[in-house]
């Protein structure tokens, strides 16, 4: 009886502990920042992703290249064409077995899909036979010989709720995905397969969107451990943090119409209007809003705008400390101590101290933002984004400026005055 009592309890523990301090599992990890990545990098990175408790990465076996697609190891399928020395895919997974992680890989693409999507049914039908021969050819090339990293298929296709809007395109959907779901079957090849659309507010209600997954969901051959995973969107702008939880809550229903089919979110770590990293207290208000629907979470993405491999490691210490000591960190960073102003021929030339606990700046001219820099990416950051100098070209007698220090949690200091 006290066993049992005490099984119940910690249940309780860990129901309250997930509901509270919920934790992504995985991360995409896109072949182009890892193009030149020996065994050693790729351990560093993965151990990374242990220290915050992950076990998946997503992967695409391409790169798109002067709008051409272009696969990441040796193919031997008609007119594909490859980049890169190193096969990608199997130093992942090579790697990704030795430590334990569960890989899904990208399948393939074609950028004409924003153009055509399901108004041209036979093209995209065209496009997953081609996808087929891709399916084939990984799955002899990897599977048996990485059996416990090689998890998964990523269908790598988005769908949006402005290019797909009625049950007429989710049918055309369907058949297209059926398309690659049956050739899996039928050549036993069959492994977890993950979709991950997204939305945007403006272009329809929550309601039909999911209603249109609905039809999409009875018209497909999806199986038990298939997973429906939603880009939650506040990273791109398709939806406000606030209408998170209305979207999600209206997905989770449909999704039960297909017995088995898993709900994971796509929780989106990055700032669309300047592809910076977003601050770890919206990262955790994100999966706050998304847990009580989703059966687990992802990102997009760990690997690109908080891993110490590609940025300052202050994200990674930032989240560790949530992870492990269940805290939020909510006391506001120091305004800069120093800062000057000089007169040159283009403006005005403003420079400012800098600290190791700060992720970005906010510039103030006269009350309006001037200049908002950030902690910048090894790959994907924009080196022209100077952190403590900044040259203001329209400023005038009556200039007066202001900073506030942000730091890597998105606590903002007091606003200092510049002289």
């Amino acid at each position: 009886m006290i066993n049992k009592f005490f099984y119940k309890l910690i249940n309780y523990y860990y129901q309250i502990k997930r509901r509270d301090f919920p934790e992504a599992s995985g991360t995409f990890i896109q072949p182009d920042m890892v193009m030149g990545w020996d065994d050693l990098k790729w351990q560093r990175e993965l151990y990374y992703l242990k220290e915050v408790k992950m076990k998946y990465i997503v992967i695409n076996t391409f790169i798109v290249q002067n709008e051409k697609v272009k696969r990441v190891y040796k193919t031997s399928i008609e007119n594909e064409s490859r980049i890169g020395s190193w096969d990608i895919v199997d130093m992942c997974l090579k790697n990704c077995e030795k430590a334990g992680f569960k890989v899904f890989l990208g399948i393939d693409y074609n950028i004409m899909w924003w153009k055509i999507g399901p108004r041209k049914p036979e093209w995209l039908y065209n496009q997953m036979r081609k996808s087929n021969l891709i399916v084939g050819e990984l799955y002899k090339k990897y599977h048996e010989k990485y059996k416990n990293a090689f998890y998964g298929w990523y269908w790598v296709y988005e769908v949006d709720n402005l290019n797909f809007k009625y049950k007429k395109d989710f049918k055309t959907l369907a058949n297209a995905v059926n398309i690659n779901l049956n050739y899996m079957d039928n050549n036993n090849s069959r492994l977890p397969i993950m979709i991950s659309p997204f939305m945007n507010s403006k272009y329809s209600i929550t309601q039909t969107y999911a209603y249109n997954w609905k039809h999409f969901f009875k018209l497909t051959n999806l199986k038990k451990g298939d997973i429906f995973c939603p880009q939650d969107s506040v990273g791109g702008g398709g939806l406000d943090i606030t209408e998170v939880r209305d979207w999600f809550a209206a997905l989770s229903k449909v999704v039960k119409s297909k017995k088995g089919l898993l709900f994971w979110s796509n929780v989106e770590t990055f700032n669309h209007n300047n592809w910076s990293s977003a601050p770890i207290k919206r990262f955790i208000k994100q999966m706050r809003l998304e847990n009580p629907f989703v059966d687990d979470m992802i990102t997009f993405a760990y690997s690109h705008y908080y891993s110490p491999i590609n940025i300052n490691n202050g994200f990674h210490r930032a989240y560790k400390r949530y992870l492990y000591q269940h805290e939020i960190y909510n006391r506001k960073p120091d305004a800069p101590k120093w800062a000057k102003i000089s007169k040159v021929s283009n403006g005005d030339l403003i420079q400012w101290e800098t600290a190791d606990n700060a992720a970005g700046y906010k510039l103030y001219c006269n009350g309006k933002v001037i200049y908002s820099p950030w902690v910048q990416r090894k790959y994907g950051g924009d080196k022209e984004k100077l952190l403590g100098e900044f040259i203001y070209r329209n400023s005038s007698k009556k200039s007066k400026y202001e900073i506030q220090t942000v730091d890597f949690w998105g606590n903002v200091s007091r606003k200092s005055q510049l002289r």
